[in-house]
């Protein structure tokens, strides 16, 4: 069973995608900010990220930098989760480093797709 870590300050936004990924056959960890994030990455290292953008005390991007730098998780797939769909912050976080961006509101049905492709994503790494 995969693990996916979903960072969100919102907890609707978290619950949402622990309802939906769940009935997915994946076990889903929350943290409620970038820093919570980053803790649990040592904890319970997941098979896949998704970082809201925007997040008190760490944002996603920030989170991102320092996941990247760690080659622990140099196979991890990371993907930003946020309701900012332009054209203009889809090539911010392209350039950033995310695997793919995922936006909200989310369709469960486009949701699970997404996240069984980034999982798929890790195992052509390893």
């Amino acid at each position: 069973m995969p693990t996916i870590l979903i960072a969100d300050d919102n907890r609707l936004s978290r619950e949402l995608v622990r309802d939906i990924l769940e009935t997915a056959d994946c076990r889903i960890i929350e943290a409620r900010d970038g820093a919570e994030a980053l803790a649990l990455l040592d904890e319970t290292p997941p098979d896949l990220l998704l970082l809201d953008l925007e997040m008190p005390a760490q944002d996603g991007f920030a989170v991102l930098r320092e996941v990247r730098r760690n080659p622990r998780f140099a196979a991890l797939p990371v993907a930003a989760f946020t309701a900012r769909a332009m054209q203009q912050e889809r090539e911010k976080i392209q350039a950033a480093g995310f695997d793919a961006c995922i936006t909200k509101p989310v369709m469960s049905a486009a949701l699970r797709k997404r996240v069984q492709e980034l999982l798929s994503l890790r195992r052509g790494r390893v």
